[in-house]
Order: structure tokens, then sequence, then C-alpha cells
């Protein structure tokens, strides 16, 4: 009788932990966009790890390495780094940057984002 007991409160443990694990949203990982256009080569990649899952806080850090072409002749590779932070809202489902105004938003499987119109890809 009481081991039964004991399995059943272990196995129900174990679903709500399950559960709860689900329930979070995951949005960490490596999304990359690749970009041409006659006037430049672009590669962008925003790297995203959580900073604190209770307050639902993010770091977003912003790698773009981009050539540009004049007379069409390519020039040396350029690169940009930046990092900011945002805030999840799950009623919106938004990734939210308030000093300037940047949003995040994702696919429904979360393989996808979207930051001002250009789609990234998530790699891992």
């Amino acid at each position: 009788m009481k081991a039964s007991t004991i399995l059943i409160a272990l196995i129900t443990t174990v679903f709500i932990g399950c559960s709860n694990q689900a329930s979070k949203e995951d949005l960490s990982g490596t999304y990359t966009n690749q970009s041409k256009s006659e006037y430049s080569l672009a590669s962008d990649t925003l790297i995203i790890t959580v900073i604190d899952q209770s307050n639902n806080s993010y770091q977003i850090e912003r790698k773009t390495g981009f050539q540009k072409i004049r007379n069409q002749i390519t020039q040396p590779k350029q690169y940009k780094n930046e990092k900011w932070q945002a805030t999840w809202n799950a009623d919106k489902k938004i990734l939210s940057e308030t000093d300037l105004g940047r949003q995040i938003s994702f696919g429904k499987e979360k393989h996808s984002l979207s930051l001002k119109g250009t789609q990234y890809q998530k790699i891992n």
C-alpha cells in the first residue's frame, strides 16, 4: 500500500515537473539571416540567451558582417556587434526592447523570428 502511494506521488511529481517545463517559453538559440543586393552582402546572427527566467528577461546579441559593393567591386568585410536586453510578453508573443523600441516576434514553432521585417532561421 505504501509503495503504491509513493509510486503514484513520484509519477505525479515527474508529470507536474515535465508539464511546467513545457509551459515555459524556450526562446534561447542562435538565429541567422543572409542577404544580398547590388550594393551589399550581409550576414546577420542573433544570439538569444535567458538572463532571468522568472522575470522573462533575455539578452540579445546581434553580430553583423557586411561587405559593400561599389562599382561592382566587393569591399573588405566589416563587422558590427551590439547587445541589448528584452522582455518576453507572453500575451503578445513578442520580445520587446524598450530603448529603441525593437520587437522580435517568433514563428509558431520558434524555429524562426522576425526583427524589423527581416526573417531569421534558428540554427541551434
